[in-house]
């Protein structure tokens, strides 16, 4: 509420203060006591806690408390920035892992974002040993300019490292091969080292990684018997995957892990089967329709640019018909 009294005497309208009553730990809680869980074990109450940046100690360590003490999971998206490693030894007199650490926000059921800009030497032991995740988002990093994960440094300092996109506005789509395949080059030109963060790496940082990160591990992230039939299906017949063939993997054709994290994308998905039930077959949403979603979405994207009188930027050299 202290964010809305302050908008109110500085003048400042902004339509997100009708929702900050909603933005608390007890909303939080209330939440999770009444959502999670339901359809079929399919949603998950998690706190997201907001990015330390000058914010007060004490409010991210009650946050960090309150996840402990009920057993909910908790996201933050942390050392992002340029600038966040000196904001964190200013404003707190310690590195990003230690204040998450110190407010209670490190632990299995944590997922950091980012952690683009930390003291490595004191800061990975502190994740390793809390077994904190820290979710990569490659695409993210790189169109923002805020730098490249160390990523290699994680894996071997045993960081549980997952994969993610971060916001569609960051990143532009939410397509994890995109980001598969960036994670598996990317690293290896910073480093001038081939070797790193191989094919496999990356597709594990995209399924058991992250249902570890999840605490999910025992029922997603791979297909193992007893496990949830989660699952997608990938068409690499294409030109693109070419001379890739199924039928000659056993006598040593082209692996298809490295088929799947370096030539596919989001469209060479054929089918995705969630705990059992098939929602996507033949690329196409079973139980939605997909062309009124982009009429929609298309409807709603222009009454939001009328209201907010904002543009978009084009090149002012060409000339669009």
């Amino acid at each position: 509420m202290k964010v809305q009294e302050t908008n109110a005497k500085l003048g400042i309208s902004d339509p997100r203060d009708k929702d900050i009553e909603s933005m608390s730990i007890e909303s939080a809680l209330a939440a999770h006591e009444r959502h999670h869980g339901s359809f079929d074990d399919r949603l998950h109450v998690w706190m997201a806690a907001g990015t330390p940046r000058g914010s007060p100690f004490s409010a991210h360590k009650a946050i960090g408390d309150a996840c402990r003490k009920h057993d909910i999971g908790l996201t933050m998206h942390c050392a992002e920035a340029p600038k966040d490693l000196e904001i964190y030894r200013d404003s707190y007199h310690c590195t990003p892992a230690q204040f998450c650490r110190d407010t209670n926000l490190t632990g299995r059921k944590t997922v950091l974002a980012h952690m683009v800009h930390l003291d490595l030497d004191v800061d990975l032991p502190i994740l390793s040993e809390s077994g904190t995740t820290v979710a990569h988002n490659p695409t993210s990093n790189c169109k923002l300019a805020s730098g490249i994960a160390r990523v290699p440094e994680m894996v071997t300092g045993r960081v549980n490292v997952s994969l993610g996109t971060d916001g569609a506005p960051c990143s532009n789509t939410y397509d994890m091969f995109r980001e598969m395949h960036l994670a598996g080059i990317l690293h290896k030109g910073a480093n001038h080292d081939a070797s790193l963060v191989g094919a496999t790496a990356v597709l594990e940082m995209a399924t058991i990684n992250g249902a570890l990160a999840l605490g999910l591990h025992n029922e997603i992230g791979s297909l193992e018997v007893g496990k949830k039939a989660d699952l997608v299906v990938v068409d690499p017949s294409g030109l693109h995957a070419a001379p890739f063939d199924a039928a000659q993997i056993l006598a040593g054709g082209v692996d298809p892990v490295t088929v799947v994290v370096y030539s596919c994308t989001g469209s060479n998905v054929d089918i995705v089967v969630v705990d059992g039930k098939v929602l996507v077959e033949g690329g196409k949403l079973t139980a939605i329709d997909e062309e009124d979603v982009k009429t929609r979405a298309r409807e709603v994207i222009g009454r939001i640019r009328t209201s907010s009188n904002i543009r978009a930027k084009t090149n002012s050299t060409w000339k669009y018909v």
